[in-house]
């Protein structure tokens, strides 16, 4: 079976997302979205996960319980570079609230973006 989900592997994409084409925040989940050249056609993803969240146990559960969501998003993502970021409320969030959240917030960071895009070339 196929990836529907790469990672993010360059440092100039990692660049690209501390100044992203669009972002957009839902509930404990923040999204960072850029159109960088690297994606095969399918979404990159990396995600921060930082301390305030709780113990190690705790950001690895979050962590996976993140790709698990954007694993299910994809379908519906454009192709481009995400950064997914929490808050330390992620970790008391139930399943359907963080796979909400996520797709939400990608989907309107690489919205913003596109807008931002089409407003360029006018």
């Amino acid at each position: 079976m196929a990836p529907v989900v790469g990672r993010i592997r360059r440092r100039s994409t990692f660049r690209a997302l501390a100044r992203p084409e669009g972002r957009a925040s839902e509930g404990p989940v923040s999204v960072a979205y850029a159109s960088i050249d690297e994606h095969l056609g399918m979404p990159l993803v990396a995600y921060a996960v930082g301390r305030p969240v709780g113990t190690a146990v705790v950001r690895n559960r979050v962590r996976r319980r993140l790709r698990a969501a954007v694993r299910a998003a994809a379908p519906a993502l454009p192709a481009g570079s995400y950064l997914v970021r929490v808050s330390p409320a992620a970790a008391a969030a139930n399943w359907n609230e963080l796979c909400a959240a996520v797709r939400r917030a990608a989907e309107g960071a690489a919205s913003r973006a596109q807008g931002l895009a089409a407003g360029a070339s006018r």
